[in-house]
Order: C-alpha cells, then sequence, then structure tokens
C-alpha cells in the first residue's frame, strides 16, 4: 500500500558512507567482486527502480538524470519511455559503466542514453538542463549530502522533479547488505530538499517484496 506524507519535523540529518567490505562494494562497486554485485544490485533493485519510475512522472520529451546508475538497468527503462527525450547517467564505478553500457547499446547507440563517469559532489553539466532527476539506493553513499543536493539542484530546471528512493524498513528477508534499512537517510534527504532549493517536498512509502521502499520528492523552485 502506497502511503504519502508531507515534511514535517524531520530529524537532523545525518551523513557519512557506510564501511566495511559489502558497504565498500555497494557505495563504488570494482573488480571482480564488483562486477558479481552489480548482477545482485541489478535484482534486488528491480521493484526500488520500478518504484522510483513511477514517481518521476515522465513525459516522453524530458531530459532526465540518474545519479549513481549501478547496472543500468533503470536508465534504460527510462529510455524505453522517451521519444525526443533522454536520459543521462552519472555513476564514479567503472565496473558499472561497464555493466550499464552493456544493458544500453541499442539507446546509447540512438543517442537515447548517455553515460558519464563522475560524481554527485561535480556533475559534468550546465545549470538548469535537465526535467527531472534521480536517485535509488545511492544517497546514502553521498559524501556531503547538503553540498551533493545543492549541485543537483543546479543542473535542473526550475519546476524539475526529483526523486530520491531509499530502503526505510526491511521487508521479508535480509540480505546482509550494510544496512539494508536506513530510515534515518530518508529523514536527512526530505530535511534537506526545502534547504537545497526544493520546494513542495513530500515522501511516498510503499510495502515491496523485500523491503519498504520510501521516495523523497521535491520540485526545483
Amino acid at each position: 500500500m502506497l502511503s504519502r506524507a508531507r515534511i514535517a519535523n524531520p530529524h537532523p540529518p545525518v551523513s557519512g558512507t557506510p564501511t566495511g567490505t559489502t558497504a565498500g562494494q555497494a557505495a563504488r562497486p570494482h573488480g571482480l567482486v564488483g562486477r558479481g554485485f552489480g548482477r545482485v544490485m541489478a535484482w534486488l533493485n528491480d521493484e526500488m527502480n520500478r518504484f522510483a519510475l513511477e514517481r518521476l512522472d515522465l513525459r516522453p520529451d524530458q531530459r532526465v538524470l540518474e545519479v549513481g546508475f549501478g547496472p543500468g538497468l533503470l536508465l534504460r527503462a527510462i529510455a524505453d519511455r522517451m521519444v525526443s527525450g533522454s536520459v543521462d547517467g552519472v555513476d564514479w564505478s567503472p565496473a558499472m559503466l561497464a555493466q550499464a553500457r552493456a544493458r544500453n547499446r541499442f539507446h546509447l547507440a540512438c543517442g537515447r542514453v548517455r553515460l558519464h563517469e563522475a560524481s554527485i559532489a561535480r556533475l559534468p553539466f550546465p545549470d538548469a538542463c535537465f526535467d527531472r532527476a534521480c536517485a535509488v539506493n545511492s544517497f546514502q553513499f553521498w559524501p556531503d549530502p547538503a553540498a551533493c543536493l545543492r549541485e543537483l539542484r543546479r543542473v535542473l530546471r526550475p519546476g524539475a522533479r526529483v526523486a530520491i528512493a531509499l530502503r526505510s524498513g526491511a521487508g521479508r528477508a535480509r540480505f546482509g547488505m550494510g544496512g539494508i534499512a536506513e530510515p534515518e537517510r530518508v529523514d536527512c534527504a526530505a530535511a534537506l530538499l526545502p534547504k537545497s532549493g526544493f520546494r513542495e517536498a513530500w515522501v511516498e512509502t510503499q510495502r515491496l517484496r523485500f523491503v519498504t521502499a520510501a521516495c523523497v520528492l521535491g520540485i526545483a523552485g
């Protein structure tokens, strides 16, 4: 069941990247283990990707940005909905860049998808060039959430929508993935959006098969 809540008295923002081998691979998959981790992510994040996609309220002529595209499945799903629009993806993992490139060969050849090895902290785009932006299970790895949200706002047009999807609670299974449920990160994103040039911030949650998903949404002011 989907529920929606306006932002009200959120907890203080938190920052920092999880530590440990598994969390390190989740933050930046690399090497042979990273390639395998990407395949696991593709399976585990499938429902989360679809949950975030529906929250974006896409039109087929829009320009979309995905931050932390991982194995590239959401990029492909967004591109499938585009007619004259396109989607750019940024990820700082060469292993994920390779997997996303393999999964999006057709859309890359058509110019509907563009991939960039880059960090959210310094996006390689001019001001006000995107109509939508999304991030699925990557916000918890942003080095400075407040600064990164301001950087994200910089590349969005006024009125653009952002959707930040996170796991807010465990479902019927846990997979030992370094803190699968992170409700404090949901509170962090919700608290920071209005301070980073966004308005009309709200949170939508839904129980999925493996987790309870939360999507923090905002409109660029």
